[in-house]
């Protein structure tokens, strides 16, 4: 094994750097991660060109990306416990997917609710583990950081998707509820969907809104090559909205894909621009769910009328990020899709470890569906 190893840190924004670094040591009950790829999300790319992207918390240089890693246990500790997050048993050339937080295990959403993606961090003076990013050739995973242990039987192309496949998950699972059925409320068989947003967030919610019996799913977003690719996913419309770029004739073209052209039961936004906020409102049926995903990170604000939100007595959620469950239910979803869907067809660029600023720039400038590093 290497003792000199390669890692991307950001030491500014939009600045970044290849280092030779020391492979850290492995404390008994931690170990270490083989990184065999890392995909890029949208909020790599917020975080890496935004001098703020959190307003309410400083960012500190330097620091290392990538959350959505796939890899092989490369070492443990002499006092590793031997089970992933779930009880499942573990060793040394296993495949794993690390969940991208490590809890703090004291704030009150740790503790008393165990609702793992609200954990509120805090001020324990702890300090953060050697190479904890995923854009390296390892990581180092200490033994607060769950990881979920992934079937053998599920390429590595597909296992890197199971951390944005879970944020989009549970965007859906969050749509069903509260819901009364026979008012048509919440997702479900027969309901109508838009999603806001053809990138790999936006698209995973088109499958898994298909897989939860939506009868029409229509999808805003662009480029071409996407909202295709959204299409393969199960969208039976889709709006382009480098062509059509009149909000108000979007909202138009939705309503008419509606009964009476009264609005989509539910409006998922996943595209993380403040305007698409104000304009999925008015997409939204009275009565209507409406799911906010899209702002992980600072986008800016927008005005809203609160009172369509009264007229239309909608039910607005908030979806942040995944939980650790989710990525153990994804993983049962994408065990089943892998030779039904083309689940690979989302990764469209891969980047040496040392191109990371390219696959970054790419993804900024929409220029793939899903970029990944291949350290």
């Amino acid at each position: 094994m290497p003792k000199i190893i390669k890692a991307a840190y950001v030491t500014g924004p939009g600045r970044l750097e290849i280092r030779e670094i020391d492979l850290p040591r492995v404390s008994e009950k931690d170990l270490l991660l083989k990184v065999e790829m890392c995909g890029v999300c949208g909020t790599d790319v917020h975080m890496f060109y935004s001098e703020k992207p959190y307003p309410w918390k400083k960012q500190e240089y330097p620091f290392m990306l990538g959350h959505e890693v796939v890899g092989r246990i490369e070492e443990v500790g002499s006092k590793f416990e031997g089970k992933d997050f779930f009880g499942q048993p573990i060793e040394v050339g296993d495949r794993v997917v690390p969940w991208p937080v490590i809890p703090c295990g004291e704030c009150y959403f740790c503790k008393y609710i165990q609702q793992l993606n609200l954990c509120d961090f805090p001020p324990l003076k702890r300090k953060v583990p050697p190479l904890d990013g995923g854009f390296a050739e390892f990581q180092y995973i200490p033994k607060e950081k769950p990881i979920i242990k992934v079937p053998e039987d599920i390429p590595v192309e597909i296992a890197v998707l199971v951390e944005p496949f879970a944020t989009a998950l549970r965007a859906i699972e969050r749509s069903f509820q509260p819901g009364v059925p026979d008012r048509c409320e919440g997702m479900g068989p027969g309901k109508i969907v838009v999603v806001q947003g053809s990138g790999p967030i936006g698209l995973l919610c088109t499958l898994l809104a298909k897989l939860s019996g939506a009868s029409k799913v229509i999808v805003t977003g662009a480029p071409e090559a996407r909202l295709k690719l959204c299409e393969e996913f199960g969208a039976d419309t889709t709006i382009n909205i480098e062509e059509v770029k009149d909000p108000k004739e979007r909202i138009k073209l939705v309503k008419q894909e509606t009964p009476s052209q009264a609005g989509a039961d539910i409006v998922i936004e996943a595209a993380g621009k403040p305007q698409a906020f104000a304009e999925g409102l008015e997409m939204v049926r009275r009565g209507g769910t409406y799911v906010e995903i899209g702002h992980f990170t600072y986008q800016g604000e927008v005005s809203l009328n609160p009172q369509i939100i009264v007229h239309k007595d909608l039910r607005i959620i908030g979806s942040y990020g995944n939980t650790p469950q989710g990525f153990l239910t994804s993983l049962r979803i994408l065990q089943q899709l892998k030779e039904k869907v083309p689940l690979q067809k989302i990764i469209t660029h891969r980047f040496p470890l040392e191109k990371t600023k390219e696959a970054l720039e790419t993804a900024r400038n929409l220029e793939c569906v899903k970029a990944v590093i291949v350290p």
